[in-house]
């Protein structure tokens, strides 16, 4: 796990980040746990004016994001471009984070997908022997 401290707009957040090169990121910003799809590096420079979580409302304790929290669904997608070769998550099936879900076959060698949450598989959009790309949708969670 990595920590980060980060300032947007004068607001200063923590981040925790599970593993920086999963995808997608599991991230928690001042203890709040998101589910974080990183497309590519942005150039910093670049604005991403309404892309920030919002801070706690002190009074509320409600906070709005475009990231997506716990409680919604959220779709796992192929990290690499294969073959289905045994896919172990059923529909309405309740997973922790890292149980096995499906093995994608890449150049001759198995990929173990494990899920990066803990939730119910809402849907499984793959079957055994599908050819599958980069960013495909694999599984469907509803996320705990």
């Amino acid at each position: 796990m990595r920590r980060y401290r980060i300032t947007i707009d004068g607001l200063t957040y923590e981040v925790e980040i599970d593993d920086p090169h999963a995808r997608p990121v599991t991230a928690r910003v001042s203890g709040e746990t998101f589910v974080v799809d990183v497309d590519s590096a942005v150039d910093s420079h670049q604005s991403t004016a309404g892309s920030r979580p919002s801070p706690v409302d002190s009074t509320t304790g409600n906070r709005r994001s475009a990231l997506s929290p716990p409680g919604g669904q959220q779709a796992l997608t192929a990290p690499i471009p294969g073959t289905i070769v045994s896919v172990i998550a059923t529909v309405g099936q309740i997973v922790k984070r890292g149980d096995e879900l499906l093995t994608i076959e890449a150049m001759k060698m198995f990929n173990v997908i494990r899920s990066p949450w803990a939730g119910t598989i809402a849907a499984v959009h793959v079957a055994e022997g599908r050819r599958v790309l980069h960013g495909d949708p694999l599984i469907t969670f509803v996320i705990m």
